[in-house]
């Protein structure tokens, strides 16, 4: 991938966050030469990631790019940011302040979210082995309802973090998924993840509306 203004919006969007939360929960961190380590790998990262297209045709692009930084933050962490730290961290890059002004007062369920999403998971399908390290993905509707199903046959992310070495981490970057949903006013139920080492990851979204008329109840076995 090139690193560009998208990989410049990434790091100006999640370094203060990221690197005010290593601050506080690693205190013992030299954070001068860590965040230079971090950046330095970070476009690294970038860098020697194949394409997987362009923005226009996948909205995808921005998540490989926002996993780049994580993982970068997290190798460069020298083994010291253990399970708790990791959740916190993706969290707080989550809810960044820019990310937040990005998604707010926007809806998971207009009829454009809804075009797009559907042109792009058959272009996902169909241009997949020109960009093999993209999402690989069906997008199915709930016809009259603010509902829809994403089923993911393969993930970008995993696809990145087997390739720079630290597929440990993938399951808690999948977490980003519900925090991402809920700021767009969507509730999230999902009980296989390819991060978990499942065949898919089976997305059931819906609106809020929607899931308090149905009464629902996340599944036990969500992740």
């Amino acid at each position: 991938m090139k690193y560009g203004i998208m990989g410049a919006f990434i790091k100006f969007a999640f370094a203060k966050t990221a690197f005010d939360y290593v601050g506080k929960e690693m205190p013992e961190t030299d954070m001068a030469s860590y965040k230079k380590r971090v950046l330095k790998e970070y476009r690294a990262i970038v860098e020697r990631t194949p394409g997987i297209g362009s923005m226009k045709d996948n909205m995808f692009v921005m998540t490989m790019y926002a996993g780049a930084f994580l993982i970068a933050l997290y190798k460069e962490a020298d083994g010291r940011m253990d399970e708790e730290k990791l959740k916190g961290l993706v969290r707080a890059a989550s809810f960044c302040p820019l990310m937040v002004m990005a998604k707010k007062g926007k809806s998971a369920f207009t009829k454009k979210e809804i075009e797009t999403r559907t042109r792009q998971a058959r272009w996902s399908r169909d241009h997949i082995g020109d960009y093999p390290m993209n999402w690989y993905y069906y997008f199915e509707t709930v016809p009259g309802r603010e509902e829809y199903y994403i089923t993911h046959k393969q993930c970008g992310i995993c696809k990145l973090t087997a390739r720079e070495g630290c597929g440990e981490i993938t399951k808690y970057l999948c977490m980003m998924d519900y925090y991402t949903f809920e700021m767009q006013g969507a509730v999230l139920d999902r009980t296989k993840t390819l991060g978990y080492g499942d065949d898919e990851c089976n997305f059931h979204l819906m609106s809020r509306e929607r899931a308090a008329e149905i009464g629902f109840v996340r599944s036990p076995d969500a992740r």
